[in-house]
């Protein structure tokens, strides 16, 4: 029984739609960082440059991170990935259990 109050399903899926971009983010980025540091190393053969890529793509974590833990909920407004003050990157929000393709599956 779903005892969270009635949404409506256009703001559902365009609450979760932010919520996948911002997650595809980080996960590009992560993905991305082994093969841009060898690049990067290959390029410019300099330990100092590829410091300075590590350390703007660092940045670039840090801010993707934090805006992932700070999508909201559409259905409980609650964090969606936070439950205490630890993030848990799962598919379905921690509070009300929303899957983050339940607009794309009705």
């Amino acid at each position: 029984m779903d005892d969270h109050p009635p949404v409506d399903p256009a703001v559902i899926a365009a609450g979760l739609r932010i919520i996948r971009k911002r997650r595809w983010f980080l996960w590009s980025l992560i993905i991305i960082y082994i093969p841009a540091v060898w690049t990067s190393l290959t390029l410019t053969h300099s330990d100092r440059a590829t410091a300075y890529f590590f350390g703007f793509w660092l940045l670039l974590l840090i801010i993707a991170v934090f805006f992932v833990t700070t999508c909201r909920c559409p259905r409980c407004g609650n964090l969606f990935h936070m439950h205490g003050v630890t993030p848990l990157y799962l598919r379905s929000c921690l509070h009300c259990q929303l899957h983050i393709c339940e607009d794309k599956r009705r």
